[in-house]
This record gives C-alpha cells, structure tokens and sequence, in this order.
C-alpha cells in the first residue's frame, strides 16, 4: 500500500516538468483557450498514470490513488475547456480499462465529479491572476473534496466489508481522505514550483537578452582568459574597438591585442595587467591608447578588470569589459579648451563671475568664482569654495540674512538682483539671478563689477551739475539784481543831479538841509545798488593797492563796536605779507559779514581769530577744490569763531542767495552771497572748514599783487569850473532825464554840450562837426551803436579824443575786447557832480585841452 501511495505521489511531483512548460511558453499564457486545453491534457495523462500506480485495500472494495488533486485543478486551473479534455481522457481511460459496468460507471462519475467540482470552485474563488492559486481557493478544494466523497466512500465501506470492526473501517476510510487531500497539496506546489522555476527562466532569459542588447548597443566588448593561457576570448565588439578585422569572435592569441596597444601605454598595461593585478588587485579600471591594425586609426578605450574562479579547474580566470572612449575624450577636450575660453574671458572681464547654491540663510556652497576675486576682496577661489562664509566677512548677520532672503525672493519671482555695496572704499555691482532649486535651495549667477570710478565719476558729475546749477541760480538771480539797480542807478542819477543844481541855486539854509538831506538819501539808494550789485557780482569796484595786515589793523577800531566784550578778538598776521589789489570798501564789507556771521554762531561767547598767511596755490589744488583759479600766488584771509558750527546738510547751500538758518528778521541771507561774489570778482576764492560744535573758519583768497600804491592829483570843481570855459563835450544817453540832467550839470560848469539821444545821433553829430574836446557816453543805449561801439567809430575820426563811460551796471565796462583803453574813465551811475566834474578834468587835463584851450581837429584830406 506504502510504494504505490509514494508512486502516486511522485508521478505528481513529476508532473510539475510539464506544468512548467506550459508556464515558461509566453504565448502559451497570453492565449487563455490553449493554456486550458493544453493544462487537461496534461492532467489527462497524469491521470491515466496515476491509474497504472492505483490500489485496492483488501479490506475496503474501491481503488486508492492520488487523482483528485489533478482532477480538481484540471477543473479550476483549466477552466472549462481543460475541464473537458481531461474529462475526456479520463472516460477514454476507464473505458480501457475495463470492468463491472457499475464500477465502471461509479469511477467514470466519480473522476468528471471532481472535475465539476474544480469548476465550481473556481466560479466561487476565482482565480485573481492565473495559475496562482489562493489559500482560499485550496481550503475550498478540500472541504469540497471531503463532501463529495464521503458519502460514497463511507457507504461503499460498509456495504462491502467482510466482518471489520468500525474502527478498521473508519481508519481505511481516513486513509482514503487523507491520500487524497495530500494529493491537492502536492498538486498545488507542484504546480506553484512549476511556475516560480517558469518565471525565474524566463527572467534570467530576459535578463540575458537585454545584457546582449545592452553590450551590443554600448559598444562594451567583453573578454576572458585564463591566467595560464595564450588565447584569450573575445566578442564581436571587442574585436572592432582594437581593429582586429582578420579575426572571428572567439579565442584568439593575447600576443595579437597586445600588438594593437600604443607604444607609449604597453609597458603601463602590462605592468597593471600581469603584474600588480594578478598579485594585489581583484578589480581596477585603466585607459589606454590602441592604434587599430584595420585603419592604423588610434582610439582610446577604458578597459575594467575583474577576476573569477574557473569553477572546473579553479584556475584564476581574468575578465574585461573594454569600451571605446575616443568620443568621450575628444569631447572632454573641446569642453577643456571651451572651459579655458571662457576662463581666459572671465579673468579679462572688468569683474568677477558668480554662481552658488544658497538659502534664505545665506549662502550655502560657491560653484565657481573667476580668478579676479583675488583683486576685488583679496580671497582665491578655492578659499571661496573651501569656506561658503569667507565672503561675508565684515557683513552682521543680519545683513547676511538679508541678502539670502532678498536672493531667495528673486528666484522665487523671477526678477532679477540688482545689489550695489561699498567695501573697503570699494563699490561693488552684482547683476545676476536666481533659479528655484529643490526645496529651499536655489542657484545664483551673476557677474560682480567694480563700479567705483563710475560711482566717482557720477558723484563728480552730480556736484558739477550742482555748482553749474547754482551758477545759473546765481547768474538768474544777478542778471535780474542787476538791471534793477541798472534802472534804479538812472533814477538816482536824475533826483541827485537835479538836486545838486537846485543847491546851487538855493540860498535858504533850512532849503539847504532839505537839499542835502535828499542828496544823502540818494547816496544810500547808490550804496544799495551797489550792494545789489556786489551780490550779483557786478559791483564797480574801484581795487587799489592793499595790505591785508594794514586793513585788519584799521578795522579792528570798529570791530570792538560789532563784537560784544564777551567774545575774545585775536589776530595772526603774516609779516612779509604780499600785497593785493582790492576795492578797501567791499573788503571791509565782506569781513563785516564774516564777524557778524561768526558773532552769532558763538551766541556771543567765544573767541574769534583774523589771520593772514602767504599761499602758493598749484595746479593739483584747483583741480582738487573745483575752483576756477589760476595757479599762483595768493594772499589768504582767515577769519575763525569758536562756534556751533555749520551742519552738513547746510554746508553746500551757505553761499546761495537768500538761504539762512536764521529765524525770521534775524538774517537776510544774501551775506555770504556778498562775500563770495566780491571775492570771486576779485579773482579769487572762498573756503569753509567746519565741526560741529567746534567751530568755522571762512579762509577767502586773494591773487597776491607786486603794485604799489600810487595817487593821482585830482583836480577840484572849482578848478575845473573856471578853466571848462569854451570846451565842447559831445554827450550821448538815451535816458531823457538823465540826459537832461548831465546837460544843466556840465552848463552850469562852463561845458559847452551838445547832447544826443544814441550812439547813432551822436556820430551824426560829431561827423558833421568835429570840433568837441572830450565824449561823455552812456554804454547800453538804443540803436546799432552802443557807447563802446560809438568810442571805437570816434577813435577811427579823432585816436585822442578823451572819453569817460557812464553806466548803471558794471559788466557793460568790463567786457573784454570793447575798444575802450586802460586810460579811459568809467563811472558808476548815479554820477555826483563832483565825481563827475573831477572824472571830466581829469580826461581833459591827460589831453590838454585845459591848459591850451579848445582842440582844433584838422580836416581830413
């Protein structure tokens, strides 16, 4: 009973060969009908020799065997069509084997039954991917199998024992059961095992075919030697990268690749491959140059070395995979030479190219630096690379964290970094952007500039622009200062000499005073033209030969009545002192402006200081102030208060006209304006050092002069009065009242005048009879000749004719180029009569006509 169970047993065991067909066949699995019918025919024929290893135990009349394991899974593996073709041959094997009929129809039922019950199982646990089979699907199996053949089995038993006690037949009955629920185990694994080796097959065959791919398409060539052997096995592959085209894949002579090797690498190769490899290396990885015997081309190919165990001689067996790397290393060094274009580039860029990885935190890892990084913080590159923070020296943290976070919002938004930094005296421009990188992290470029002289040079012109915008301030504001006083100086002109010919004629003293109190008035109305004047920088000014030590030493009578006692008053005067040629009143004026600026910036409490001080001024100095100076000598004045000081914001606007820090009715604010524009139209400059709460000094220059200082005899009215008898002044102004005003002036004197309205009348005039002894002219006047232009008209008919110009703005007598000559007299109107009496017999006396009565003009030929 014993060996028929376990041939039974094995007869299934062994059937897992042709389930394993079935399984490793893909086409077989991909066509559902076929898989089924082929699978019954299996557990047909597995059934039929099951048949042969069947049994009969003596005591219980039925056959034992280990069918219903295959007949089940014929019906649930198999489905319906496996179903039928097993069922087929099980009927055809019974049939054959013949018998009593009711035996033969009770197997017959019994085999197609438990086909049927495959079936509905399979209905009830399907199977979710075929051929697996659930633990489910087996325990359904089983209990199905017990119930459909306990009621046979059992009855068959007892009907056909021969006196057995129960328990005999109950454990013949249990035997029964029990081959058969081990018959649907073996089955299931013999089956599962069919399968898994079906599936491992076909893996490791797949596996294979894409390796062969794999090498065949990666140009990798494989080899493998024996350690004792001269042949060596190679591929396809491996015989086109060395060239060997006289040979086929398989063994070849080593001495034959060894033949295709460079020259200048064999002695390298062979030491590595015969060696060092064979005694220290299991695997290492060289490059070598081949010069192929096909082409005489030389390739370079990396070969890998690795080392095995022939496991039939257990002989060391040596195994390469050699690839063909020429394009790798062509294109390595076009990217070298690219690489070093561009380095060459970069290290010529007026800058420092950029890229890193960084955070919100900062900067987290610098990919590359060029090398002008050295010039720009004094840090190489590897420096950079080797520590992240190194170029945040000097930077809080804060500032760090700025940056990162400014950074990171530009990768975010895509915008680009514009960031500009001063370093070291050094500002520095970073252009660039940033791109989004996982999680945080995102990628810096940019190039960093040097903007320095750029950053000077826009300063530079920001304060030329500046100091051309106050000019224009100033020349506005002058321009129109100056033809009010131009029109007021008329005016003036009018009222003083109408009454100084109604004092002439006036013998009531309180009349007298009235007279001479309007005169006074006039006077001071020609002072203040002549402060407007001076601010707009064209005041007349009369400059005369100066010491500067003289003059602050006279002043100091007067400074004691402008400075409180509180406030100590020293000086430091130079001896040796150069001379200056400057008007005495408007120095005294401007160094009025500066005490009275000084005493109230002390509150008047402090010490205030004079000094005077010899000064070579060259040309580094003029370009370093952006003064308009010419190098040379200069006299420096310094006046020096221990004050407030003068604030920053203030310090380039002092100078501007109507500008104080005063309160309201405490300053006017054309002071300074006066001072600068008095000093500057005597040629020279103005400085300012101040502190805060230190202290100011105002240091003005004047162009240092060799003159001595002469005196001319002026000849008195009266003297001019008697001796004026008979002499003819051709007088030109456009300006009736003026006009008439001269004329009663120089009548009254003994003048003989004949006057005209224009410079045009005035030719006319004197063409038609040249017989006058001096020109009294005004400058500006209506029509095509102005004063200077009728001056040089004249001097064309008569070189020695005297003249003396009249005008109520000083820049009309002193535009270069105007014809008038060094003796020629100028006046500031309004003109008093004395002063214009003197300037006349001044000009004639220099002529003659004085002493020798009136000029003859000979006519022309």
């Amino acid at each position: 009973m014993i060996v028929p169970a376990i041939q039974s047993l094995s007869a299934l065991t062994i059937s897992g060969l042709f389930f394993y067909i079935i399984f490793a066949s893909s086409k077989i699995r991909r066509r559902p009908g076929l898989r089924g019918a082929l699978f019954g025919l299996t557990v047909g024929v597995l059934i039929i020799f099951l048949g042969l290893s069947s049994f009969q135990i003596q005591d219980l009349k039925t056959p034992v065997s280990a069918k219903p394991g295959p007949l089940l899974f014929a019906g649930y593996l198999g489905g319906p069509l496996g179903a039928l073709v097993a069922s087929c041959l099980s009927i055809l094997y019974r049939l054959s084997v013949g018998g009593p009929a009711p035996a033969l129809i009770i197997g017959t039922l019994m085999h197609v039954g438990l086909i049927l019950v495959g079936l509905g199982v399979r209905v009830l646990l399907p199977p979710r991917e075929w051929p697996h089979v659930r633990g489910a699907a087996i325990w359904g199996m089983i209990v199905a199998y017990v119930a459909f053949q306990t009621v046979p089995i059992i009855t068959l038993g007892l009907f056909t024992s021969n006196g057995e006690t129960i328990e005999t037949i109950l454990f013949n009955v249990g035997f029964v059961f029990g081959l058969g629920i081990l018959s649907i185990l073996v089955t299931w694994q013999a089956i599962a095992l069919a399968h898994r080796f079906a599936m491992q097959t076909n893996e490791r065959i797949r596996m294979a075919a894409r390796l062969d791919l794999a090498l065949r398409t990666s140009g990798i060539g494989l080899t493998s030697r024996l350690e004792s052997s001269e042949f060596i096995d190679v591929d396809d592959v491996c015989l086109e990268i060395f060239g060997l085209d006289t040979h086929t894949a398989g063994p070849i002579p080593v001495r034959d690749m060894w033949k295709a090797v460079h020259p200048e690498d064999i002695e390298r190769v062979r030491y590595i491959v015969e060696t060092l490899f064979p005694e220290k290396l299991n695997h290492t990885v060289l490059e070598c140059r081949v010069i192929r015997p096909s082409d005489g081309e030389t390739r370079h190919v990396l070969v890998n070395l690795g080392s095995a165990l022939d496991p039939e001689t257990g002989e060391r067996e040596l195994i390469t995979a050699i690839s063909d790397v020429t394009e790798l290393r062509q294109m390595a060094a076009t990217q070298t030479e690219a690489l070093g274009r561009v380095e060459a580039v970069a290290n010529n860029m007026p800058g420092v190219i950029y890229q890193g990885i960084w955070s919100p935190k900062g900067a987290v890892k610098h990919l590359y630096l060029s090398r002008k990084s050295s010039e720009y913080w004094g840090i190489e590159p590897q420096q950079a690379y080797d520590d992240p923070d190194i170029l945040n020296a000097g930077k809080s943290l804060t500032e760090v964290k700025a940056d990162g976070q400014a950074f990171y919002e530009a990768a975010r938004t895509g915008a680009q970094i514009y960031n500009r930094t001063e370093s070291r005296g050094r500002w520095i421009d970073f252009h660039g952007s940033a791109t989004m990188m996982a999680g945080d992290r995102f990628r810096v470029d940019g190039v960093v500039v040097d903007v320095t002289k750029e950053v000077l040079a826009l300063e530079d012109a920001q304060h030329q622009t500046e100091l051309a915008n106050r000019a224009q301030r100033l020349e506005s504001i002058g321009q129109l200062t100056g033809g009010v006083a131009h029109d007021f100086n008329n005016l003036l002109a009018v009222i003083m000499g109408n009454l100084e010919l109604l004092a002439e004629d006036l013998d009531d003293p309180e009349q007298q005073r009235r007279v001479a109190a309007g005169l006074e008035a006039t006077r001071r109305g020609a002072k203040l033209t002549r402060s407007m004047l001076a601010f707009a920088r064209r005041a007349r000014l009369d400059p005369e030969p100066l010491d500067l030590n003289t003059v602050v030493r006279h002043a100091q009578t007067w400074m004691h009545r402008a400075l409180p006692a509180t406030v100590d008053l020293e000086t430091s005067l130079l001896a040796g002192l150069w001379q200056v040629r400057l008007d005495a009143a408007s120095l005294e004026s401007a160094v009025l402006n500066l005490l009275l600026n000084a005493r109230d910036a002390m509150n008047g409490h402090g010490k205030l200081t004079i000094e005077t001080a010899n000064v070579r001024i060259d040309e580094a100095y003029v370009d370093r102030r952006d003064q308009e100076l010419r190098p040379g000598r200069y006299v420096m004045l310094a006046i020096s208060d221990t004050g407030c000081g003068i604030p920053p914001a203030a310090l380039h606007r002092i100078f501007e006209p109507f500008y104080t820090t005063k309160g309201p009715g405490e300053g006017s604010g054309i002071g300074l304006s006066m001072v600068e524009g008095f000093v500057k139209q005597s040629g020279g400059t103005v400085q300012v050092y101040t502190e805060q709460n230190q202290g100011t000094t105002f240091k003005l220059y004047f162009p240092a002069t060799n003159a001595k200082e002469s005196h001319s005899a002026e000849a008195t009215p009266g003297r001019v009065s008697m001796e004026a008898n008979g002499l003819r002044i051709l007088l030109a102004e456009d300006e009736t009242a003026v006009r008439e005003v001269l004329v009663s002036t120089l009548t009254s004197a003994g003048f003989d005048v004949t006057a005209a309205a224009s410079g045009d009348e005035a030719l006319s005039i004197y063409s038609a009879r040249p017989q006058f002894d001096a020109l009294i002219t005004d400058i500006v006047m209506p029509g095509t000749l102005q004063g200077t232009d009728l001056a040089q008209a004249l001097r064309k008919l008569d070189p020695d004719l005297p003249m003396i110009f009249m005008s109520g703005y000083a820049s009309e007598a002193t535009v270069h180029g105007n014809g008038l000559r060094p003796e020629d007299i100028r006046l500031m109107k309004p003109v008093p009569r004395n002063e214009l009496l003197t300037a006349l017999a001044q000009a004639l006396r220099r002529a003659g006509p004085l002493a020798s009565g009136p000029r003859v003009i000979p006519p022309k030929n």
